[in-house]
């Protein structure tokens, strides 16, 4: 019997805590040790995010210059997969509408929506606005609650 394939979407804000030690580090740091044929995915803009988030956790000095450059240099390792976000933004338009959010949050949505995905963020302003359902919305898990 084949072992079965868990798919997750990764946002910005659950692979940042890979790399520095923000709240709920540690189970963000689950998905890395999850078993084998678990996917890590997400849309290949998730990587601007990052160095965004550790340009200014360097200017806040709650990160240094080495974990700064590690973080440039290493941020696409963890993941399975990452999907051009021109693939897609007809899909994420949709949630922006729909969920009245920026178009950078619903990639995510959408891409897990496609490859019907777990999503799973640490983002309070997303998950608010995940909370209602709606047609075709994935299934999404806050990193606060995310046991592993």
């Amino acid at each position: 019997m084949a072992a079965e394939v868990r798919a997750w979407v990764v946002d910005a804000s659950v692979a940042f805590a890979w790399f520095a030690a923000v709240p709920n580090s540690e189970r963000a740091a689950r998905l890395l040790d999850a078993e084998p044929g678990t996917l890590l995915l997400a849309p290949d803009l998730v990587l601007v995010e990052l160095l965004n988030a550790a340009w200014k956790s360097l200017r806040l000095e709650a990160i240094t210059t080495e974990q700064f450059q590690m973080l440039a240099s290493r941020a696409s390792e963890p993941f399975s997969t990452l999907f051009p976000a021109s693939a897609l933004l007809a899909r994420a338009s949709h949630w922006c509408r729909e969920l009245d959010h920026p178009a950078y949050d619903c990639l995510y949505v959408a891409l897990a929506e496609r490859e019907r995905a777990t999503l799973i963020t640490a983002d309070q302003r997303l998950l608010r606005k995940l909370q209602e359902p709606r047609a075709g919305l994935p299934v999404v898990i806050d990193l606060a609650n995310f046991s592993g």
